[in-house]
């Protein structure tokens, strides 16, 4: 069984017009509305890919039975620190003449240092019965930077495997706790290194920088340019397949999906990447935060074409 941890969940409520007007009026084309926080989504996307998984984290007494209620009905088990508070809310609204999202998300409610706590003990007792873990996501105001070090510190790693996928100071701080495998964005990977990376031989010459400092493998998301994942002795390349985008939202999350599938079946790293982009490609083709199923995962994983790259 994997574990995700979820310390900022959400409603998320996608609605769609024809083209979007700033400061004028828009007439809503269609809406949906779905459970969101990135722990929450990989866990959707791992269980509608076939695993076992548990959700833990925060939420909240308020709104907080959306969640539950969704995980409830998607089978998925679920163990999380209740706290005081109203569940935030984040609006996505997609322009159809030009597929642009334009997301505004609130920031969640500040959580007491009694229930994070709760959390690091919660934590580290999931940890010795789980073989991964996947911390992901932002957190809510007023918790430190330095949650997921300290989270990924409770856990004992000598039973299960740590994914990070955070940004900023979040990643940076827990990077310190040395995860096996991270998953940046190509912008999350240049603030981590303070530099831009402009091709695909500095993108992977600075990952090797985090390789050193204790990483395992790093899978870097580059959106429409597609992915690489790399470990010491490897690094591939996915180039993007060519579909229709309908929703960005819960890719990368998907791809952290089908890289916990892949890990538990002991697959290599090519293939790892394989499942990574099938997975992401099957979520943008879907509305709103909605994550692949395992018939368009299937369906496009003969497609992936994976390049080994060569770099000095």
């Amino acid at each position: 069984m994997i574990t995700t941890v979820t310390m900022n969940p959400c409603i998320d409520k996608s609605i769609t017009v024809s083209e979007f007007k700033y400061g004028r009026l828009n007439r809503v084309l269609s809406s949906r509305t779905d459970i969101g926080g990135k722990g929450i989504n990989v866990a959707t996307a791992y269980k509608k890919l076939g695993g076992d998984v548990l959700c833990t984290g925060i939420n909240y007494k308020n709104d907080g039975d959306f969640i539950t209620d969704k995980l409830n009905e998607m089978n998925i088990l679920h163990d999380f620190v209740i706290v005081s508070g109203k569940l935030r809310e984040n609006l996505k609204i997609v322009d159809q003449s030009n597929g642009y999202i334009t997301e505004i998300n609130e920031t969640g409610y500040l959580s007491s240092e009694k229930s994070i706590k709760e959390l690091k003990e919660k934590v580290h007792i999931l940890s010795k019965r789980s073989s991964l873990m996947v911390f992901s996501g932002s957190v809510p105001k007023g918790i430190e930077s330095d949650i997921y070090k300290e989270l990924i510190n409770e856990c004992d790693q000598h039973t299960c495997k740590i994914i990070l996928d955070a940004e900023g100071m979040l990643l940076l701080e827990g990077l310190k706790a040395k995860p096996y495998l991270i998953k940046p964005n190509k912008f999350e990977l240049e603030n981590a290194l303070g530099s831009e990376l402009n091709s695909l031989k500095e993108l992977v010459s600075g990952a090797r920088k985090l390789l050193n400092s204790g990483i395992q493998i790093i899978c870097v998301s580059l959106g429409k340019d597609g992915a690489i994942i790399l470990n010491k002795d490897h690094v591939y390349y996915a180039p993007p397949l060519p579909v229709e985008v309908k929703s960005t939202v819960g890719a990368g999350d998907s791809m952290i999906a089908a890289l916990c599938l892949a890990i538990e079946q002991k697959q290599p790293l090519n293939q790892m990447l394989r499942m990574a982009v099938a997975a992401a490609t099957a979520t943008i083709q879907l509305e709103g935060t909605q994550m692949c199923n395992k018939q368009n995962f299937d369906a496009l994983l003969p497609y992936v074409k994976i390049t080994e790259l060569s770099f000095n």
